[in-house]
C-alpha cells in the first residue's frame, strides 16, 4: 500500500512490553522481560485511569493523514510474537476494550513458545495491530543492505498475504538500525519505525525513530502512570513524504 504523508505529526507515549506470563523464565533477561496478568492489568487500569486511550497503527495514520495529533493517546507495542502474548495478553485486552501492536518475527511463527498464524489472525480480527519485527531476530545496524532488505520485505509481504492488510510499522531488532534501514523501510511502504532505546534516537523528529518506554517486572504502578505522564509531552516530527 502506498500512502503519502506531508503533515506535521506528533507521536503518542509508546509502551513496549515482550511477554506477559503467569510463569517466570529461569534466565534474567527473560525474567526482567515477563510481566504477569496481574501486573498487565493493573497497568491497563492505570493508564485508564489517567484518562488515555489505547490506539492501533491505523489510527496512527488515519490522524497523520488529517493533520491532527492523537489526543490522549497511547500506544502499547508487543516484540518478538511470543505465545503468551495470545494467552494472556490479548485476553486482557479484550476484556479493557484496549488495543495494542503487535511486531512479529515471521520465522518463528508456528515454532514452539511462539504465536501460530491461526492465533496471529484472530488477534489482527479483532482490531490489534499486527506489524513487521523482520523474519529473523537480526540486528539490523549491522547488517548489510541485502540482509535488511530480505529482513524487511519478506517479513512486511508475509504479514500482508496472511492477513489481507497494509502493514505500515517496523519495530528494529534490538534497536538498532542505520540510514540505509530507513531507506529500505520507505521502498517497502513503511511509515514508522520504532527503536528500544534512546541511545539510537539521532533525529528525534523522524517518524523511522520512535523510541518507547520499556516495560519491566515489578514495575511499580507509580512510576509506570508517572512515565506516561511525562512521555505526553509529545515528540514533534518534521514533514515527511514517504511513498
Amino acid at each position: 500500500m502506498n500512502l503519502l504523508l506531508a503533515v506535521l505529526l506528533t507521536i503518542p507515549p509508546v509502551v513496549m512490553y515482550h511477554r506477559v506470563d503467569a510463569w517466570s523464565p529461569n534466565d534474567s533477561i527473560s525474567q526482567r522481560l515477563t510481566i504477569s496478568p496481574t501486573q498487565f492489568a493493573d497497568e491497563l487500569r492505570d493508564i485508564h485511569r489517567i484518562g488515555l486511550r489505547t490506539i492501533g497503527i491505523d489510527e496512527l495514520v488515519r490522524d497523520a493523514q488529517h493533520e491532527a495529533s492523537p489526543e490522549r493517546a497511547v500506544l502499547l507495542t508487543f516484540d518478538d510474537g511470543y505465545s503468551d502474548q495470545f494467552d494472556y495478553a490479548f485476553p486482557i485486552l479484550q476484556r479493557y476494550g484496549d488495543r495494542a501492536v503487535f511486531f512479529i518475527n515471521t520465522g518463528t511463527i508456528g515454532t514452539p513458545r511462539h504465536l501460530t498464524w491461526p492465533e496471529v489472525e484472530t488477534m489482527a480480527k479483532a482490531g490489534m495491530s499486527i506489524e513487521c519485527h523482520g523474519v529473523d531476530h537480526v540486528d539490523l545496524g549491522e547488517s548489510n543492505v541485502a540482509e535488511q532488505t530480505y529482513q524487511i520485505d519478506r517479513c512486511v509481504s508475509e504479514l500482508r498475504a496472511h492477513l489481507n492488510e497494509s502493514v505500515l510499522a517496523f519495530a528494529y531488532p534490538s534497536g538498532d538500525f542505520d540510514a540505509e534501514t530507513i531507506g529500505v523501510e520507505r521502498e517497502a511502504g513503511v511509515l514508522f519505525g520504532f527503536t528500544t532505546d534512546p541511545r539510537f534516537q539521532t533525529d528525534a523528529r523522524s517518524p523511522y525513530q520512535i523510541a518507547r518506554i520499556r516495560v519491566v517486572t515489578g514495575m511499580d504502578d507509580a512510576y509506570f502512570a508517572a512515565r506516561l505522564e511525562a512521555a505526553r509531552a509529545f515528540v514533534s516530527l518534521t514533514p515527511s513524504s514517504v511513498p
